[in-house]
């Protein structure tokens, strides 16, 4: 992975706090993403003050309310520029967001309430369904304090329980488990709702679908002890069944939800399934010098990514919360090989090619630089250790250094997921959204100007929390 430097700032003023003077070149591309996000903005039709965003810049299909290409994931980074950089100009196109979205609800055919058309993936997933919009409205109320977001983040939650497959005590939302499309993810909106409101039946509602997630388990003999069969959890497409045990839609993911409910509700048998599931990915990293690292896909196991969706940056969430909640020095140290494995992904990206040149690495969320900075700025806050902050901040260098200008505005060109990976999206265009766009890559941003808070400002995904409920 490509992380040059910037080159060094000038022309700043003594005016400027110290601290600020660290941040500015931060906080201006922040408010340029902003402005150029707003250029895009959609307005409702017959619904006053209130808009939606497309995908992409240019996008002909008509926007969406999920957080994968869509609208709920911009509010998400809108409400924390608005309250990280005090933004009016965020705040009042959060609000019109919000409008947008709520103007968004329909019914379906048995009444039930949704903000999704639905497809191949269906209409509850966290990234791709209505989990997503109701912690949209989840973020919007912790950030404002908003009683109507609380609302709405409710309603989600009641339409979705009214979706459920009750199996006399697991529940199951999708024949996925993942926690993009599937049970894991919508878990853990669950879990963030019933924090929110104080509503155990919330709470219960994650433990029993973490309890649906342990029985879909595909179980696999131990490498270390072959009387022991260990969970892996993979996503089924076509037909097929595919492991991609990495965050998105593999293992780690999986276990990773069911850590966090355990750790929330003390259930023994989640948190045990957590382990065992982790268990399964130290037996199956491929060690890379001081490094380790994970297959993007059993179907293609020469090809190791680095991001968060198919890398250690997304992976090493569920080895952090383990040593949070476990305090077993081991889950720390797989965190730990798993950033040097990063680091040294970005190191060998560096080098220039046989034409020269050094090669695109795309600046997003999903699986490029965006989330390196995100992972990197939490490592950071849980080790203290100022070589992490630096190479947040090295990764961040390289968001402003291919920030495009556009007008007062700033976007990113989409990039290619390398080594061995698909292509995010169009690898020419200019996404808007939180995974693939200018929403994602400027919340990274934000993640470095807070850096050295004491209290982490930013209220993000569900799955971001890598500290134990005590610590928080």
């Amino acid at each position: 992975m490509r992380i040059p430097l910037l080159a060094v700032l000038g022309g700043l003023t003594a005016a400027i706090p110290a601290q600020d003077q660290k941040t500015e070149p931060l906080r201006d591309t922040v408010r340029g993403a902003i402005a150029w996000i707003a250029r895009q903005a959609v307005p409702v039709q017959g619904v006053e003050g209130a808009v939606l965003f497309p995908s992409a810049e240019g996008a002909r299909t008509p926007p969406q309310a999920i957080v994968y290409g869509g609208t709920a994931g911009v509010l998400i980074f809108l409400e924390n520029a608005a309250a990280v950089l005090d933004d009016a100009r965020a705040r009042e196109l959060a609000d019109q967001t919000a409008k947008g979205l709520i103007a968004q609800k329909r019914a379906d055919s048995r009444g039930r309430a949704s903000w999704t058309r639905g497809g191949t993936m269906g209409v509850t997933g966290l990234y791709t369904g209505d989990a997503g919009v109701g912690q949209a409205f989840l973020i919007r109320h912790a950030l404002r304090g908003d009683a109507a977001a609380l609302a709405v983040a409710v309603e989600v939650g009641e339409a979705l329980l009214a979706r459920a497959k009750d199996d006399d005590g697991p529940l199951t939302f999708d024949k996925q488990v993942d926690i993009i499309f599937g049970n894991a993810g919508t878990a853990l909106f669950f879990l963030e709702l019933g924090l929110a409101t104080k509503d155990a039946r919330f709470v219960d509602t994650a433990r029993r679908t973490g309890h649906g997630l342990v029985e879909a388990a595909v179980r696999e003999p131990s490498k270390a002890n072959a009387d022991k069969q260990l969970p892996t959890w993979v996503l089924s497409m076509g037909g097929m069944q595919t492991h991609m045990p990495n965050f998105s839609h593999g293992t780690a993911g999986v276990a990773y939800a069911l850590a966090r409910i355990a750790a929330h509700t003390g259930d023994a048998e989640l948190l045990q399934a957590a382990k065992d599931g982790a268990e399964w990915m130290i037996e199956n990293a491929v060690a890379d010098g001081d490094g380790l690292k994970w297959a993007a896909s059993d179907r293609s196991p020469g090809a190791f990514m680095g991001g968060w969706c198919h890398g250690p940056v997304g992976t090493g969430r569920l080895f952090l919360l383990l040593h949070a909640i476990t305090g077993e020095a081991r889950y720390r140290e797989i965190a730990d090989r798993g950033a040097k494995f990063v680091v040294a992904y970005a190191a060998e990206a560096e080098k220039a090619g046989t034409d020269g040149k050094k090669p695109y690495v795309p600046p997003s969320y999903c699986c490029g630089v965006a989330g390196v900075v995100e992972f990197f700025c939490d490592l950071h806050r849980v080790s203290k250790d100022p070589a992490h902050a630096a190479f947040a901040r090295k990764a961040g260098d390289y968001l402003l250094e291919v920030a495009i200008a556009d007008g007062d505005g700033r976007k990113w060109k989409n990039g290619q997921s390398v080594p061995g990976g698909p292509v995010a999206a169009n690898s020419s265009g200019h996404n808007i959204d939180l995974m693939l766009g200018a929403a994602g890559e400027a919340l990274a941003l934000l993640e470095l100007i807070a850096l050295e808070r004491a209290d982490d400002p930013i209220r993000g995904m569900p799955d971001r929390t890598v500290t134990a409920p005590a610590a928080r």
